[in-house]
């Protein structure tokens, strides 16, 4: 701010011509001036304004795009690379855990329990079978259409 202040004295804001001289940009050239204006109408250069039809960008803004002051910044985060952990361990260990607490409840005398152990036991592991006769059948249909592709180049082509 204070080299803007020494460079452009008593001035508030600057023109499209004198923002491409701060950035160091040609300003003679028609291309870099229409491109500032666009920022400046567009909000790539926040702060602008248009002042008896003509842009202008003040010099607070100008000198925060060039020197912006830091913020807090939200860093995502990114899960390990590597292998992947499947979704079927976790149900099949849940058909797994439910046929034994059905096995439990059987014991202590609590039938309801148990029937609904076995139930949602049952209704995990036909979706799991599910999922595989899908993957089954689209690696099948994958080969096939491999296959099927390579039958129609020949050595000839």
């Amino acid at each position: 701010m204070e080299n803007l202040r020494r460079d452009w004295p008593k001035r508030h804001a600057l023109t499209p011509e004198e923002v491409a001289v701060v950035l160091g940009r040609n300003s003679n050239s028609r291309g870099v001036l229409q491109k500032i204006r666009e920022g400046m109408k567009s909000g790539r250069y926040p702060g602008a304004r248009k002042i008896d039809g003509h842009w202008q960008l003040p010099l607070e803004d100008l000198a925060e795009i060039l020197d912006p002051t830091p913020e807090t910044v939200m860093v995502p985060v990114v899960a390990k690379a590597g292998r992947r952990r499947s979704q079927v361990g976790p149900r099949i260990r849940f058909v797994i855990n439910a046929r034994f607490f059905a096995q439990v409840c059987d014991s202590i005398g609590y039938a309801q329990g148990a029937q609904a152990l076995r139930n949602d036991a049952w209704t995990v592991r036909e979706e799991l079978r599910q999922e595989d006769y899908a993957r089954r059948a689209e690696r099948s249909k994958m080969s096939l259409v491999e296959a099927l592709a390579g039958l129609g180049h020949t050595k000839d082509d």
